[in-house]
């Protein structure tokens, strides 16, 4: 659901998804992380957008999952804006070498459209991912243990 307006928590959880993506090998620099929205919060009318997500209530459901977030630095996410997924891809999740330095981002970039499909997946992996690192789960030796 709508995990964005909780007040610090999108900002941990996406963290610690991506450090589990890095197999702990991430380094950050809490300072200038932010939370982006990669379907805008706001998308313009004429947009890539609105083909993908025709209705408000479609837009609204899948815009502050966390399937829809990704962590960019604090500079490149005053400039994101809400350009189409193409532009957005291209000048706001790579860096000059190519790539991302979170690994959540870096997935982005494999996609070729951002569809409700596409969140919805990307949310599936989420859950199941926090409820391995965070135990709340149980795995599949435990469940068969008993």
């Amino acid at each position: 659901g709508n995990i964005y307006h909780i007040r610090y928590v999108p900002r941990y959880v996406l963290l610690r998804l991506d450090a589990d993506l890095s197999e702990g090998a991430a380094y950050y620099d809490y300072a200038v992380i932010s939370v982006e929205h990669v379907l805008p919060q706001s998308p313009n009318v004429d947009s890539v957008w609105v083909q993908w997500f025709p209705t408000p209530e479609e837009r609204d459901k899948y815009t502050h999952c966390l399937g829809n977030l990704v962590l960019l630095s604090h500079r490149k996410n005053s400039q994101a804006r809400n350009y189409d997924f193409d532009r957005k891809k291209e000048r706001y999740f790579k860096s000059r070498d190519g790539i991302s330095r979170f690994a959540l981002t870096t997935q982005v970039l494999q996609e070729s459209e951002w569809t409700p499909g596409v969140i919805e997946r990307r949310q599936e992996d989420a859950m199941q991912r926090l409820g391995r690192v965070w135990n709340i789960y149980p795995s599949e030796t435990e469940e068969g243990a008993g």
